[in-house]
């Protein structure tokens, strides 16, 4: 019996532990197909599951597809058919016809799948902050999965360390590449339900963007982020953001936290540790996005560890690796335009067909098309990239 302590009890952490109890349950006969039982305690430091909620809850259906995860009906808050994107002079590109992806109850997704896995034989231990065990677990052989988040005491152990598997695979600091997300969900009954819209420019969220997702009953969720040094603007650049939409509003739910937007690592995998999610980290670098993300590398980390071999989580999170580096590139882009630049962005984008229902494809499809139309920021984007 393989002991496996999961850091960590959000989407990465609980998709770690689900596939791992229910591929006890499937793989009953485990010694035929090699598979290894195992035993999965979930330590959280959070009082309640779920709460309160960490992020927007926005769910692209491209990349939904694509880890396989369809959330339960219950906790989808809204269907997203319109996407409207803001240059800084008020001129827009709508992106619709398509089902693009959900707004999310990610507190009830994380507290359905908390149930199951505890149905299935899992431990959840919640209050418990677990910098003090982490050696521990390693030293008595069994899996550490850091799955708890952009400061993950898990990382900070393992960059602490000098083991020798640590040796030609330091993990690097997430430096700049962190933004910090600010969030307040407010009531806005005449919002549409099927909508969200996206602000770019230099007076909403330098190198960044703000954001409106409806989460049902009249409620938004409205906010935005800006790179980490930019930090202490982000409070008075939300309230400046609400003030354009809003005269007069009582926050249901306030967050602030840090987004990072870093390259994915070459590895995941140091010795017996596994990083998933956020601490690994594997967010969608462009958008902030990471629920999705943290889902496939925690079923990815769950498959290693159920069949013993840790080393191939990185071959089967190298797809994701990819199109993290890809979107890194764009999200450097993306970050040196100026505010002329996205008036004729978002220009461009309207004269052109969607071809897909990812807003990170048809963006990229844009910028290609903007400097084919205005050569002089050929030097710009090289400068960046």
């Amino acid at each position: 019996m393989v002991g496996v302590d999961i850091v960590g009890a959000g989407p990465a952490g609980l998709a770690t532990a689900l596939e791992i109890v229910q591929r006890n349950t499937r793989e009953q006969v485990w010694w035929l197909n090699q598979a290894m039982p195992c035993a999965v305690t979930v330590y959280d430091e959070k009082e309640k599951i779920g709460e309160p909620q960490r992020c927007a809850g926005g769910v692209g259906l491209w990349m939904a597809g694509r880890v396989g995860f369809e959330p339960p009906p219950n906790t989808i808050v809204a269907n997203v058919r319109r996407v409207t994107i803001y240059a800084p002079n008020g001129k827009y590109w709508e992106m619709k016809g398509m089902n693009y992806g959900y707004v999310l109850d990610r507190t009830k997704l994380e507290q359905i799948w908390a149930e199951q896995v505890q149905n299935l034989g899992g431990l959840i231990i919640q209050k418990r902050i677990v910098k003090e065990d982490i050696a521990c677990s390693v030293h008595v052989g069994n899996v550490v999965v850091g799955a708890d988040g952009p400061n993950s005491v898990v990382r900070q152990f393992l960059t602490q360390q000098d083991y020798l598997y640590l040796q030609n695979k330091q993990l690097q600091p997430l430096g700049q590449d962190m933004h910090i997300g600010v969030q307040k969900t407010i009531m806005m009954d005449y919002y549409p339900q099927d909508l969200i819209e996206v602000y770019f420019g230099e007076k909403v969220a330098p190198k960044g963007y703000a954001w409106i997702f409806p989460c049902g009953n009249g409620m938004v969720r409205i906010g935005l982020g800006v790179p980490v040094e930019l930090g202490s603007q982000a409070g008075a650049l939300l309230e400046r953001f609400i003030a354009r939409h809003v005269v007069e509003y009582e926050a249901k739910c306030s967050i602030a936290k840090q987004i990072p937007t870093a390259r994915m690592p070459k590895k995941g995998v140091y010795g017996n540790v596994v990083l998933v999610g956020d601490a690994l980290p594997a967010t969608d670098p462009l958008t902030g996005g990471g629920i999705c993300q943290a889902i496939m590398t925690g079923k990815a980390a769950a498959e290693a560890i159920v069949y013993g071999d840790l080393e191939c989580y990185d071959s089967l999170i190298a797809w994701l690796r990819k199109e993290n580096h890809r979107r890194y590139r764009m999200k450097t882009v993306i970050c040196s335009l100026k505010d002329q630049d996205f008036n004729d962005l978002i220009e461009t984008m309207r004269s052109f067909h969607l071809k897909s229902s990812s807003i990170g494809k048809e963006l990229r499809r844009g910028v290609v098309h903007l400097i084919r139309k205005k050569p002089r920021l050929i030097g710009k984007f090289f400068k960046a990239l």
